[in-house]
């Protein structure tokens, strides 16, 4: 059995989804970095690096970057439902866009959520903010021109685990993006209508508003 560590409302969510599409058994324990569980010794002690997700197999495996747990989950159960096997040549595509998002597409929102941490000045909060929203619109559009053209999902017609990833970013683009991206919301609409992602993205929306009430970390 799988042990995950998460919280409603943040990019863990998307490591959740994936293990409940894959059908396995699984503990959820939920770190509240409200309350700065995440930084405690005993959290510590799991992952040094005081960061969410966080999953634990029976053999003492830790793992504790969302893609890695996709990957992870996915290959070693061998589950072409959620990613190509690295024999197939869809693979390729898949890492490519799943370490896009990670890498690229992630980095924006980072930095414009939590622009406190990039501002050498409290005068300079909004230029980075909005310096990280423009770097957000451009890197979105990429994709939504590739879904666009080669969609519904990142591999055409198969569903995976970058559009999952996708999904949970969607849920704070509103606030980054100032245009509308359709192919985008069709691949989320189509991911969020699945039956083991409903519920936990209905419980991660109540998490966004929760954590914007109560001030991310700082």
């Amino acid at each position: 059995m799988y042990t995950l560590y998460c919280q409603n409302g943040t990019r863990a969510t998307a490591a959740h989804m994936v293990l409940a599409e894959t059908g396995l058994r699984y503990e959820l324990r939920q770190i509240d970095i409200t309350a700065n569980e995440h930084r405690t010794p005993e959290f510590f002690a799991i992952n040094p690096r005081g960061t969410i997700p966080v999953l634990v197999d029976d053999n003492g495996a830790t793992i504790c970057e969302t893609i890695a747990i996709m990957l992870y989950l996915a290959d070693k159960h061998a589950l072409e439902h959620l990613a190509p096997v690295p024999t197939d040549p869809l693979r390729a595509t898949l890492l490519d866009w799943l370490v896009y998002h990670a890498a690229e597409v992630q980095e924006p929102v980072k930095r414009s959520y939590y622009a406190h941490r990039y501002a050498l000045r409290a005068n300079d909060l909004e230029a980075v903010r909005e310096h990280a929203n423009d770097a957000f619109q451009k890197r979105w559009q990429l994709v939504e021109e590739h879904l666009r053209q080669q969609g519904p999902f990142h591999l055409g017609d198969r569903f995976s685990v970058v559009d999952i990833y996708l999904l949970v970013t969607s849920t704070y683009s509103g606030k980054l993006a100032n245009s509308e991206f359709p192919a985008i919301e069709e691949c989320s609409r189509r991911t969020a209508e699945r039956p083991n992602i409903a519920p936990i993205l209905e419980d991660h929306r109540a998490g966004l508003e929760r954590i914007a009430k109560l001030g991310v970390p700082q």
